[in-house]
């Protein structure tokens, strides 16, 4: 593992002032859903500290509630108890649209505790992890023991640093560029539009780049960078609505969704190609 120095926190973001997006609750019992079509790598043995959590009482105005799917955190992350991670549904998505990148160089953009790197480990990719989280010692290691019980084809190398700012050195580590890339890092503001602006320049000719919490309109101002710069973009209605830029050789993984999931009505997203088809 390559370490750039001890994590620090972010600061504060005070949401008071911002619309939940989610004015319902799912008000049934939540599960976890698989479309079909779509393989499954079923990693939750390597992932025994993942729990099930209500999401009624979290206070991020970005969740969707009022989605069916089970909302799962890492027991293991004491210093920010309250981050989420991919659904089942989600999850499963990230993986096969990385998959037919076997063999190849992917980035990561935020791991927090390795859920979604075992995913893309599991689909082959030859991978590089950034997150501040492994300046931690007792995290590092424990997404270094997750990762470890997976196995798969795939490979991963942490690097402990922030983004964007560390992006063009771990690039430069090797001479490939990356086929794929999963950014998940730090939501609020800029920063996700700062994260695809370093990445898009660094990418192959044939390439995928995918985003989670696309509800967010911080999130989703990312994946509008790559619109803006001539890629193909579209949206996956999951619990918090992934995104794919898309180009060359590279395509979509196709995806039903679950027919309980409610619409994307967020009016950010307007003018987004629906990907997933109607369940």
């Amino acid at each position: 593992m390559n370490q750039t120095g001890p994590a620090r926190f972010v600061e504060h973001v005070d949401f008071s002032n911002v619309e939940p997006v989610s004015k319902t609750i799912w008000p049934g019992s939540r599960y976890d859903y698989v479309s079909p079509g779509l393989k499954r790598p079923d990693l939750t043995a390597a992932f025994p500290d993942l729990v099930a959590r209500d999401p009624a009482p979290l206070q991020w105005p970005y969740l969707r509630k009022d989605a069916p799917h089970i909302w799962r955190s890492d027991s293991r992350s004491w210093r920010n108890p309250d981050i989420g991670v991919l659904s089942v549904d989600e999850a499963v998505v990230l993986y096969n649209n990385a998959a037919p990148m076997r063999g190849a160089r992917g980035l990561e953009i935020g791991c927090h505790y390795g859920w979604s790197t075992a995913h893309l480990i599991a689909a082959g990719l030859d991978l590089d992890v950034i997150d501040p989280g492994l300046g931690y010692p007792d995290q590092a290691r424990d997404v270094a023991d997750s990762l470890a019980r997976v196995g798969g084809p795939g490979q991963a190398k942490l690097w402990a640093g922030f983004s964007p700012s560390i992006v063009p050195a771990v690039r430069s580590t090797r001479a490939s560029p990356w086929s794929f890339a999963f950014i998940d890092g730090y939501h609020e503001g800029r920063a996700p539009r700062d994260d695809a602006e370093a990445v898009i320049g660094l990418m192959a000719e044939d390439a995928s780049v995918m985003f989670h919490d696309l509800i967010s309109p911080h999130v989703a101002a990312g994946l509008a960078h790559f619109r803006a710069s001539g890629w193909n973009v579209g949206l996956y209605n999951t619990m918090q609505i992934m995104g794919i830029a898309w180009r060359g050789a590279a395509r979509p993984a196709n995806h039903l969704a679950d027919s309980n999931m409610p619409p994307i009505a967020a009016e950010h997203l307007r003018g987004f190609a629906m990907l997933s088809r109607a369940g």
